[in-house]
């Protein structure tokens, strides 16, 4: 149900002015909270008008509970923008955070139109043109302010890709462990293509130098007009397809004048095998760019991935141990009392270090988790892992683990099947795992056979709905603001036991 739209069309556009900002449903309090965004240009929402949209809400939703509607006025405060913008590109685009910071992001405002310009290194402005993270970011401030914003990376010749980095890794991608093969390889044009082709579901964020094969289909040939370079004005030839796999993706090839007559030679129902890029194309839609074409079979055989036989009865390679602290300040500690859903239930709060931030790709290197039962922490899950590759010198600047550290450290199978059987029926947390680690997790238990299905807490998005007086989002800086220590950050056992410390936090039974 669009709720906006049901308003508008029971009070006759009436409020079309407001903007809904976000919807939470507190399952403990079975409390839910509507709220909408109104211009700066309205000075206030008045008492007659919040009774007509809260008993209208109220009444619509029909929710097992208190239903409370709030009301926000939208200020187009430069500084505010721009913290959006900063926070945003943090959590969504964490390879960009490594090298932006918030002084590179400039705010103005002409003929109603809110311009954004984030200013970066040329090394990386071709990256953050392949993610489509300008439109990425106007729609996220479309949807948190009530403006027209124009969003552009800019290149500031003075900005260099510096040697030392921040909070967040690096990207570093490495070849999937399983491929399939293709045989009876005919290049098209382009060149050679590497007869390894990835599986297209395998690949679900932007991509560059990816090889799949699949069988065509939907092919289509059109014109379209250049509109920028030496040859602006004049008319040009691209084909759209769909590559199919067993999974479909869109694919496009602006094809040059000399590759025409091949590019005709294909029709749907044949397979091929292809090099290109993976894009944010129209419609914000993962896109495959095409750049190189083969005619080829896929070896049927090869697209099933060994299977994994797990022993009846194994030894864990990872011993778990009970969790005593010696600080002081833990021993001598009031009771602290938490709500219900942390005395009811068991909780795995864990943290990963990796070889970079493709989840796809990349691979783990430590598993850092602590159990936490009745409110306290139980038990402690630590190991490091052979990742089977060299540790990229980027990703061990942040996490200072070496290739030394994990060379005799189990393979991460074993590690796989002692973390899942640790966390069976517990509810999974961590700080940003939706996005990241929960991927990891997921990942290799599929290679296994198993599910990863737990119910999840993300404590990153915890931390944002609490009244939490953090400078942004970051783990230092919230374990800061609530007083609670980070040693030795960027190590998993540390990360999370500070996130499992952040958890029990914001869920305090407060005395009034």
């Amino acid at each position: 149900m669009d709720i906006l739209e049901e308003l508008n069309k029971e009070f006759n556009n009436k409020f079309n002015y407001l903007k809904l900002y976000e919807v939470i449903y507190d399952y403990s309090s079975l409390e839910c909270v509507v709220t909408f965004l109104y211009p700066h240009t309205i000075n206030e929402i008045n008492q007659e008008a919040r009774i007509e949209i809260n008993k209208f809400i109220s009444e619509k939703l029909e929710l097992n509970g208190k239903t409370i509607v709030k009301f926000k006025k939208s200020f187009l405060d430069s500084r505010l923008i721009r913290t959006e913008v900063f926070n945003f590109i943090n959590i969504n685009f964490k390879a960009l955070a490594v090298y932006i910071n918030e002084e590179q992001i400039f705010v103005e405002e002409k003929d109603g139109i809110i311009y954004v310009r984030v200013n970066m290194a040329v090394e990386i402005k071709n990256y953050f043109d392949s993610i489509n993270a300008a439109s990425r970011i106007k729609n996220y401030l479309l949807e948190r302010f009530i403006s027209e914003f124009d969003v552009e990376g800019n290149i500031d010749e003075n900005l260099h890709i510096k040697k030392e980095i921040g909070e967040v890794e690096i990207p570093v991608v490495f070849r999937k462990s399983f491929r399939y093969k293709v045989k009876d390889v005919y290049p098209l044009f382009g060149g050679n293509i590497a007869p390894e082709p990835e599986f297209i579901n395998d690949n679900k964020e932007p991509k560059i130098g990816l090889i799949l094969a699949g069988v065509i289909s939907q092919m289509q040939k059109k014109t379209f007009t250049r509109k920028k370079g030496k040859r602006e004005g004049e008319e040009g030839v691209y084909y759209s397809f769909v590559l199919d796999d067993g999974k479909k993706i869109e694919c496009i090839y602006f094809c040059p004048k000399s590759n025409i007559k091949k590019m005709d030679f294909l029709q749907d129902g044949m397979t091929i095998l292809c090099l290109g890029d993976l894009k944010i194309g129209l419609g914000d839609k993962l896109t495959y760019y095409i750049k190189r074409v083969a005619v080829a079979l896929i070896d049927e055989e090869s697209k099933n991935p060994p299977v994994i036989k797990i022993p009846d009865k194994r030894k864990n390679v990872v011993p778990i141990e009970d969790y005593i602290s010696y600080r002081q300040e833990d021993i001598l500690m009031e009771e602290v009392k938490y709500n219900d859903y942390i005395m009811n239930n068991t909780f795995v709060v864990y943290d990963l270090e990796t070889t970079g931030i493709d989840t796809a790709n990349d691979r783990i290197i430590e598993i850092g988790a602590i159990k936490v039962e009745k409110g306290r922490v139980t038990k402690k899950f630590s190991t490091f892992v052979n990742p089977e590759i060299h540790i990229p010198e980027e990703a061990s600047r942040v996490n200072n683990i070496t290739d030394d550290m994990v060379a005799d450290a189990p393979k991460i199978n074993d590690v796989m099947l002692d973390f899942l059987e640790f966390t069976k029926g517990c509810i999974i947390s961590g700080y940003n795992n939706i996005n990241f680690d929960n991927k990891f997790i997921a990942r290799y238990a599929r290679e296994l056979n198993l599910t990863f299905d737990n119910e999840n807490i993300d404590v990153f998005i915890l931390a944002r709905q609490k009244p939490v007086k953090a400078k942004n989002f970051k783990l230092t800086s919230v374990t800061a603001a609530l007083g609670i220590s980070l040693e030795g950050a960027h190590r998993a056992y540390n990360d999370a036991y500070a996130t499992a410390q952040v958890l029990l936090k914001l869920n305090e039974i407060k005395n009034n």
